[in-house]
């Protein structure tokens, strides 16, 4: 058959950039966002999202913790493997050798009192991104995604998800948000809100089958510590591949709709 001219058209419109760079220099690198011709997608989303690289602690659950330090090393240069301060996750590179030691338990890095240096090995998600991403139109059903901008190796720290740090009241007030993330702050457990303010990470979509893990790490000196919720990739993933996770049952026990991802393992067809 032949092909309509309109259809032809509409399919080989090209990605249009809409922002160069939404974190206003916030990260080592830009992070575009492409919109897509054939998508009609929402847009207004970021013209009030405030793009931020770290936690926001509007409710001063941060500021007022002790200061009593704790885990302070005293290493010169390159921590050791008997350092204490160490989770021994960490290998050559700053890379995660074993994905299921990095989900057993908090991640420790050293902290800002530690003696080591700057470059050590256990510093890693404390220094925020390395590789670069893109926002995409991925879909009218899935909206906004993330992609890789070059291919990131195995194991590798990409992101860490910010917003604004809240507590449980707060939280059950905006119980329907779609970008609520619990974390805890020493034995208390508040919740991390990207709706409106956040970075990259807020966008990357939910996959049965995905290509992120999300683990926690602390670099905190107090011994109340931040719990971070951190991204790392669970395989090679190539340049222009879609960054994923899983949200997990909690977050779709309240959801009416179905699971998009596509994913042969997909685990949530049928929504809730």
């Amino acid at each position: 058959p032949v092909i309509g001219k309109e259809w032809y058209t509409e399919m080989n419109k090209q990605p249009v950039l809409l922002y160069e760079d939404i974190s206003h220099g916030c990260e080592r690198f830009t992070v575009p966002v492409f919109s897509n011709p054939r998508f009609k997608m929402d847009t207004l989303v970021f013209d009030t999202f405030k793009y931020t690289s770290r936690i926001i602690d509007l409710s001063g659950n941060l500021a007022s913790r002790s200061a009593t330090p704790t885990f302070v090393c005293h290493c010169a240069g390159q921590c050791t493997e008997h350092c204490e301060c160490s989770s021994g996750v960490y290998g050559a590179g700053g890379t995660v050798e074993d994905m299921d030691q990095l989900m057993w338990d908090t991640v420790r890095e050293c902290n800002e009192n530690c003696e080591c240096a700057l470059w050590c090995g256990n510093r890693v998600a404390q220094k925020g991104a390395m590789y670069p991403v893109e926002i995409f139109a991925r879909d009218p059903w899935c909206g906004w995604g993330v992609r890789a901008s070059v291919d990131i190796p195995f194991g590798t720290f990409i992101g860490e998800y910010t917003g604004e740090l809240i507590d449980d009241d707060e939280a059950t007030e905006r119980r329907d948000s779609t970008f609520l993330f619990e974390t805890r702050v020493g034995s208390m457990t508040l919740t991390i809100d990207a709706k409106y303010s956040g970075n990259y990470t807020r966008f990357i979509n939910h996959s049965c089958s995905p290509n992120v893990k999300v683990a926690n790490v602390s670099w905190d000196y107090d011994v109340i510590q931040l719990i971070h919720m951190c991204f790392y990739t669970d395989k090679l993933i190539k340049k222009g591949e879609e960054l994923t996770i899983d949200y997990g049952e909690a977050w779709w026990a309240n959801k009416k709709f179905a699971c998009m991802c596509g994913s042969s393992e997909c685990r949530y067809q049928n929504g809730k």
